[in-house]
């Protein structure tokens, strides 16, 4: 039963370390990739912030520039239809210029000196008279004579606007705007710059972002409109960005894949953020930084699991081999122990053939019947009675040439491979000449049991090494020892 346990506990142990080595690994690759993907949604909350400057700088050097052309200039000089014909004209004229540039504007408006709509692009009859100094912060600072850039709710799209003051011969005729909608291209770029997704958001809705769409919303933007309206590990993004608070890095799920993300307001907003909540959200998936590590989950337990069948395998053939016989041997022990005197142990694999023949040669011993060296068998084809080695070797009480003769000085030379080959070939032979029988003799037990006579017969003698000899004697192969000094 202990040996049993000792294949039992080699499995248990096998599959404890599995299991501990895939949770280690599991819980190291969960630990990375995740402190790995904050690391990116940090870097980017820092990042698009300043991206959106940079391109609010450039806006605004372009608007500036638009805003001191003769044809803006000139146009506000005039006055009624003719000025607003004329500012449309020439607003016409540079967006079309702005689009062989690849840098079409969405929004461009003219007002007069009051911060009143003179007129707009696409259509000269949309919004005209409109107060946009009243609404607007940055109409009053470019009527003021400074160019600034903002970010306005502009017809339920996110713009960013560039304003700057139009210039004449009697100081600020107007405010010229250029604005360009929050789009998929900016967010793309912003994505690729900083390794996160990044989405606009306006008024507590999504108007751009990094995913790709196929017409209206991506699926990702509806599950991000939902989430930023609620509280997720203790942040509501809305709430924050109405504030103009930049939140902490948090966890979100959206199609069911874990998200790290952050949010912050858009800068350069000279609205209050209460009235025009702009701000951007930042993401990186936890689950796809995962994904190319989870092949190595699965080899680390097909690694474990073929060792587990292994050990199990090692286990069942060590039983069957070893453990099996042992047993089956000391069943014989003990039944001998309980009297049966005339039990015989069979040989119960080849590996403990020798001990079980041993066995059989000390029970005849002791108990005095015949020596186990020949039994009887089954007839033979010419119905003579078969013989069969017991195991045991009959050696000659009388050494063979104690002194050191020429021939007894080649067999001490002999190489102990080959003397060990030839004196089995002999005694095979010898067997044969008398009728003994070679069943069940092997060169493997011959040399071992040839061996364990020599060892004793060497202490014996007191000398160096034994050989021996085969003879015939009294009609049976018999070993002459030949001590060698």
């Amino acid at each position: 039963m202990f040996r049993a346990r000792i294949g039992l506990a080699a499995t248990l142990a096998v599959a404890i370390l599995t299991a501990v080595v895939a949770a280690t690994v599991s819980s190291s690759v969960k630990n990375a990739t995740r402190a790995n993907v904050e690391g990116i949604v940090t870097r980017a909350q820092q990042a698009v912030p300043k991206l959106v400057l940079l391109r609010g700088v450039e806006l605004t050097n372009d608007t500036v520039k638009l805003a001191r052309e003769d044809e803006i200039i000139g146009a506000l000089g005039k006055s009624g239809d003719e000025r607003r014909q004329a500012s449309f004209v020439a607003i016409e004229a540079m967006n079309g210029r702005l689009e062989k540039k690849g840098r079409k504007a969405d929004l461009i408006v003219v007002t007069d000196g009051q911060g009143k709509v003179v007129c707009r692009n696409l259509n000269m009859s949309v919004m005209v008279g409109e107060d946009l100094k009243a609404k607007y912060g940055a109409v009053a600072k470019a009527l003021e004579g400074v160019a600034v850039k903002d970010v306005w709710g502009f017809e339920g799209r996110l713009y960013d606007v560039g304003v700057a003051p139009v210039r004449g011969a009697g100081g600020v005729l107007g405010a010229f705007i250029v604005g360009y909608a929050a789009s998929t291209a900016d967010a793309q770029g912003d994505h690729d710059r900083t390794g996160a997704e990044v989405a606009f958001v306006l008024d507590k809705k999504v108007h751009a972002s990094s995913w790709k769409r196929s017409g209206g919303e991506s699926a990702e933007e509806k599950a991000l409109n939902a989430a930023i309206d609620q509280v997720q590990d203790g942040v509501k993004v809305n709430d924050a960005i109405g504030k103009g608070e930049v939140t902490k890095v948090f966890a979100v799920t959206l199609n069911g894949q874990e998200y790290l993300a952050a949010a912050g307001p858009l800068p350069g907003n000279l609205t209050p953020a209460e009235k025009t909540a702009a701000g951007y959200v930042v993401l990186a998936s936890v689950t796809a930084a995962r994904a190319p590590y989870a092949g190595l989950l699965w080899w680390v337990l097909l690694l474990g699991g073929v060792s587990l069948l292994a050990v199990i395998g090692a286990a069942v053939l060590t039983a069957m081999r070893f453990l099996v016989p042992i047993d089956a041997i000391e069943r014989g022990v003990s039944e001998v122990i309980n009297g049966n005197h005339e039990y015989t142990f069979e040989s119960p694999s080849p590996d403990l053939e020798g001990l079980a023949n041993g066995l059989n040669v000390m029970m005849a011993r002791l108990t005095g019947r015949p020596d186990p060296t020949d039994e009887e068998g089954g007839s033979s084809s010419s119905g003579e009675q078969a013989a069969r080695w017991g195991g045991d070797l009959a050696v000659d009480a009388n050494v063979s040439g104690a002194h050191a003769t020429i021939d007894n000085q080649a067999l001490a030379e002999e190489p102990e491979a080959q003397y060990l080959q030839r004196v089995f070939a002999e005694y095979v032979e010898a067997r044969k000449q008398t009728n003994e029988g070679t069943e069940g003799l092997t060169f493997d037990s011959f040399a071992a049991k040839l061996k364990q006579n020599e060892a004793g017969l060497r202490q014996k003698y007191n000398c160096r090494m034994v050989r021996f000899k085969v003879a015939i004697k009294n009609g049976q192969a018999t070993l002459k020892p030949v001590p060698i000094q």
